[in-house]
């Protein structure tokens, strides 16, 4: 009750206590109810001290009666919220000297106290026989509401990498949840019903049942055999679309750039704007970007198609590029190199073709041009710039690089290795001279001896592997190769068909370089046409 909450009587001995809480707006303490439970009570008053009480309303215990009794006086007070009642006993002053269980009983059906009581503790206030102050005798039950069922995704992404003690890398932001197939996406954990309380006038206080998640198994995801977990069904990303949770392949994106971070994706990436420049897009199954690409790294296991064009780009590709043009950019693809307008001071490597296919302006010009099988463009070099053009082409050209590469780390090995052996010679002159090696220069003399056994083990293992190579430039499994100029190829450019090289010094018009009898012919572009498509009958049959 509201007035309950304004006011309360309590014994202290014999002295009855009143607190009444000053007004709060319409709130406040009834008079009459006051006045009711002292005569339920059977407590005497003097009325002005009531009133005097009632009108300061100082929310502080004052007393209010003496109470004189020649029997027991029991009674309980009952909490706010009904959870615990307490009960107060008052021997006589002269009278009865024994409590009798009767009063106890009639105190608790007053206050309409039914449940939880604490029998034990009745048992103990009778024998005692004495006073009793506020003691607990009975106990309710607060109710336990039901947890609500929730999910739990297990993220992967969020957390930018640190890349030194004052510095992080914000592009790596790590936005996108990569899953892989049989990856565990979330954890589902079901609601509870809650468990029912009650108060001591036995009222029962019902438990509210917990909720049950919100999710839909979408597309490409599994629910586990006990319904507490989800588990991707192919590579991608999750996908929350609502209370549907889905894994798909195909991440789409306005554009990579501070928004977004590096992208790294099992599935395909589709850029709907640009790259821009220092970020780096990698996709298991192949990107597709519709404008253009800055000075940004992609790399992919499938196809990179960039519809606008690369600036300074690094591409790198387990299948085919095409793009509109390539300017500035390194790009490697393991299959062919398609460009519609022109390829401009590039790095470019395929193990299959590189072909130019706008007729009759695209072109070739400036940087290296390296193809496993054919180049082809309407227009190599040019003839206002003196930037030379160089295309390779060729079985041997495929391992070239990597030829380089291995040269410069067994030259790089071998003045290493004389740098040791000139330590070495001058620590045993030392040793001969001053006999035996001792503390620091021992220490010197045994490292200097194991680096240089490390070094002449990799040596001999490149020796190997520069021989091989050698073979594969010299003599490459199948005598095919060409360069096909459909147009015009300027001087200044440099063609190589497997190991044979050609340098253009004059203009030359529509021609082609093709192997032939053992040699690399130059002729023109119809009769090298014809003859390629003869080839490729012959591979297909």
């Amino acid at each position: 009750m509201q007035s309950k909450k304004l006011y309360e009587l309590k014994l202290s001995g014999r002295q009855v206590l009143l607190r009444i809480q000053p007004p709060e707006g319409a709130r406040r303490a009834s008079l009459s109810e006051i006045q009711k439970e002292l005569r339920r009570r059977e407590l005497p008053y003097r009325h002005e001290t009531l009133f005097d009480i009632y009108r300061r309303a100082s929310n502080e215990f004052e007393p209010l009666a003496v109470h004189e009794a020649k029997e027991y006086d029991v009674f309980l007070e009952v909490s706010e919220d009904a959870q615990q009642a307490f009960i107060t006993v008052v021997p006589p002053d002269v009278g009865e000297d024994s409590l009798r269980p009767a009063s106890i009983k009639n105190a608790l059906e007053a206050a309409k106290v039914e449940r939880g009581i604490r029998y034990d503790e009745i048992k103990r206030i009778l024998a005692a026989g004495e006073a009793q102050q506020h003691v607990l005798i009975a106990q309710g039950k607060l109710r336990k509401q039901g947890v609500d069922g929730r999910i739990e995704f297990v993220e992967k992404a969020g957390q930018t990498v640190v890349l030194g003690e004052n510095f992080a890398d914000y592009r790596e932001l790590n936005l996108i949840n990569n899953v892989v197939s049989g990856d565990l996406i979330a954890h589902i954990t079901h609601p509870t019903l809650g468990e029912d309380g009650y108060d001591v006038h036995a009222k029962v206080l019902k438990a509210r049942p917990g909720k049950k998640p919100k999710y839909k198994v979408g597309r490409n995801v599994r629910l586990g055999e006990d319904a507490t977990e989800l588990f991707a069904v192919r590579d991608g990303y999750v996908v929350r679309t609502g209370d549907k949770i889905s894994v798909e392949n195909i991440l789409e994106l306005d554009n990579v750039d501070g928004e977004t971070g590096n992208i790294r994706f099992h599935g395909v990436v589709r850029v709907r704007g640009q790259v821009e420049d220092n970020y780096e897009v990698e996709a298991d199954k192949g990107i597709d970007v519709a404008g253009t690409v800055g000075k940004a790294l992609l790399k992919s296991k499938g196809d990179i198609r960039i519809k606008g064009g690369a600036f300074g780009a690094s591409l790198e590709s387990e299948g085919n590029v095409h793009a509109r043009f390539l300017s500035d950019s390194k790009v490697k693809a393991d299959g062919s190199v398609i460009v519609d307008e022109y390829v401009l001071h590039c790095e470019v490597i395929a193990k299959r073709t590189v072909k130019v296919t706008r007729e009759p302006k695209g072109f070739i010009m400036g940087g290296r041009t390296r193809a496993g099988t054919e180049i082809w463009s309407p227009v190599v070099g040019s003839e206002v710039s003196e930037d030379r053009t160089v295309l390779e082409v060729g079985g041997g050209v495929n391992v070239r690089k990597r030829f380089d590469a291995l040269q410069e780390r067994i030259d790089a090995d071998l003045d290493g290795f004389d740098k040791l052996r000139k330590n070495l010679l001058y620590l045993q002159r030392q040793r001969e001279s001053e006999g035996p090696l001792e503390g620091r220069q021992k220490e010197m003399y045994d490292r200097t001896v194991q680096s240089g056994r490390g070094i002449c083990a990799d040596l001999l293992k490149q020796a190997k592997l520069h021989h091989e190579m050698l073979g594969a430039i010299a003599n490459p499994e199948e005598d095919i190769g060409c360069v096909m100029i459909s147009h015009m190829a300027h001087p200044g450019t440099s063609v190589q068909v497997q190991t044979s090289r050609v340098n253009v010094k004059d203009a030359m018009e529509s021609c082609a370089f093709m192997i032939l009898a053992g040699g690399l012919k130059a002729m023109p572009y119809g009769a090298a046409l014809k003859l390629h498509k003869q080839q490729q009958q012959r591979a297909r049959q």
